[in-house]
């Protein structure tokens, strides 16, 4: 079936063109479940986990595959779906949210993956001190994965690299 011959008049000129942007990856639907369902669970964990328990999460182990993947194409498609599901779900999935789920889907699919938790001091204004502002960004084998658009700005704290 065609993207053009789906049933969405009356839905709205957006929602129609969201529609059809899914059904061309229909394949990747199920990836992009799986990347919402995660965002929600990395949103409910920050707020409930204290930071010292969920750092120890951060290290996910890397299930072991028989041959290689193809990392390139892998890794863009988690990026893709990572990167969609923060703006569809109706809270906010922010980097840290986006770099948690990003780097478990990756593990999951055998693809070793390291988050890095980076920040920078923003200039102040008058009496305002100087704000320290803190951002998340995954790699995996030299290929940036998210938020990685601004990583460049951050100096790095911590890192948290994938299980063998």
């Amino acid at each position: 079936m065609s993207p053009h011959a789906l049933p969405c008049r009356g839905w709205g000129q957006v929602w129609c063109r969201l529609w059809c942007r899914l059904w061309r990856r229909r394949a990747d639907l199920p990836l992009l479940l799986e990347a919402a369902a995660g965002l929600g669970l990395a949103w409910a964990a920050m707020r409930l986990v204290p930071f010292g328990r969920l750092a120890a999460w951060l290290h996910p182990r890397v299930r072991r595959r028989a041959s290689p993947p193809p990392a390139a194409a892998e890794v863009a498609r988690v990026a893709w779906a990572v990167t969609v599901a923060a703006r569809l779900v109706p809270w906010p999935a922010v980097c840290i949210h986006q770099g948690i789920v990003a780097q478990r889907l990756l593990a999951r699919r055998g693809i070793p993956a390291e988050l890095y938790y980076g920040v920078r001091s923003a200039p102040g204004t008058g009496d305002i001190p100087a704000d320290i502002l803190a951002h998340v960004w995954v790699r995996a084998g030299g290929l940036d994965v998210v938020g990685h658009e601004v990583a460049g700005d951050y100096v790095t704290l911590a890192s948290f690299p994938s299980r063998p």
